[in-house]
Parts: C-alpha cells; sequence; structure tokens
C-alpha cells in the first residue's frame, strides 16, 4: 500500500533514514548525537505545516520504501502560472524490496500529486545507479539549474 506518511510514521522514519545513511555513504565522519530529535522535529513540523509531503510504501504494516517532497512556494506574478516547485530527497527502498516496482510505485504517487498540485517542476539530484529509475518515471536532465556549493563541502 503507499500512502502519505503521518506523525505516527517518524519514528519508524528515523530508523530508515539512519539505515540509508550508513548503507549509501562511505562512513567516516562523526555521528551527529542529536540525529534523531533534530530529524524527528524537521519531519513532524514538515508534515504538519504541509513544507514536507512524504510517501511511504507498505507490506505487511512496516514502511519499505520511501520518498520526501519539500514544497517551496514561488513569489507570485500577476499571471497564471505553478505555485511551487518541489525538492525530492530521502528516496529509499530496503535492499529486500528492491525490483519489485515498489519504489518506481511510490515515485509515480509522487509525480500524480506534483501534477494534481500545481507544482512547476521536481528537482533531484541522483546518484549514478539511480538515474536510469528517475528517467524511466519521467525526469530529465535539462542542464539548466545553477548550483552554489558550500566550498567547505565535498563536491
Amino acid at each position: 500500500m503507499i500512502r502519505n506518511a503521518t506523525i505516527d510514521d517518524v519514528a519508524e522514519l528515523v530508523e530508515l533514514r539512519r539505515t540509508f545513511t550508513f548503507e549509501d555513504l562511505a562512513h567516516d565522519r562523526a555521528v551527529r548525537g542529536d540525529f534523531e530529535q533534530a530529524f524527528a522535529r524537521i519531519v513532524r513540523s514538515g508534515i504538519e505545516s504541509g513544507e514536507w509531503v512524504v510517501w511511504v510504501a507498505e507490506v505487511d504494516g512496516a514502511i519499505v520504501s520511501h520518498v520526501f517532497v519539500g514544497t517551496i512556494e514561488k513569489i507570485p506574478r500577476p499571471i497564471v502560472e505553478h505555485e511551487a516547485i518541489g525538492y525530492v530527497t530521502n528516496v529509499y527502498t530496503r535492499p529486500e524490496y528492491r525490483a519489485r516496482g515498489i519504489g518506481g510505485r511510490v515515485l509515480d504517487a509522487v509525480t500524480a500529486w506534483a501534477l494534481e498540485s500545481n507544482i512547476e517542476l521536481l528537482l533531484v539530484w541522483p546518484s549514478e545507479a539511480s538515474f536510469a529509475h528517475y528517467e524511466r518515471h519521467g525526469f530529465a536532465d535539462r542542464g539548466e539549474p545553477l548550483v552554489w556549493l558550500h566550498p567547505g563541502d565535498p563536491a
């Protein structure tokens, strides 16, 4: 079943974020001591306000896949146009549920919501391994955005 996450899902989403981070990252960085509290605060607040919209896929009552979308309202203009953009992040499917189409169905739920919600575009920074997955679900490399990166962060 694919559905929107609720406040009741936050504890499970915390654990998935931890799993996702250490699965995907050759980790030699310090572990953040306040991670659980910071994640829960931001996700709870974001779900309540609508700033973050989170889709989850459940199998036997457990979350096995999720996609987070941060919504950013555009500054209105005096013409009719789309009202927001979406930042797609924290896309994850548990390894034992991959290659079953679950992550694709969650991503399709996101793009269907974007169409209904007058979202102009969805941005995502895919890994090389996931690039084809996003292309299969309608995302395209347009080479348009310019990006500023903090000079102290690894590229």
